[in-house]
């Protein structure tokens, strides 16, 4: 959607690993295989959880990190970075995933 309104073009963004390669396929967009990415005004993330932590960087960015932490605080979203079943290693898994801690 992003990109049909032209919002996209010439911008660096992401979107869910399984659409990566769509993305890709566009040609005019710079895509980044990370959680989110902001770029001007235009923020993107790759998945549900990986739009919390957009939202927490936007609230930061708009409203301060005080703000910010409340809303995390609140949320009680504290992602522990745990792997589960070693799909980190999957052969389309975003590059951000890394080895499991």
């Amino acid at each position: 959607m992003l990109h049909a309104a032209g919002l996209l073009c010439g911008k660096r963004a992401t979107t869910h690993w399984a659409s990566l390669e769509r993305l890709r396929a566009l040609g005019d967009v710079d895509v980044v295989e990370e959680r989110y990415v902001q770029d001007g005004k235009v923020w993107s993330s790759a998945g549900v959880s990986a739009g919390m932590d957009l939202m927490l960087a936007f609230i930061a960015t708009v409203a301060g990190e005080d703000a910010a932490g409340k809303v995390q605080f609140s949320a009680e979203y504290y992602p522990s970075g745990v792997r589960y079943g070693g799909y980190e290693g999957h052969a389309q898994a975003p590059a951000y995933l890394g080895p499991p801690l």
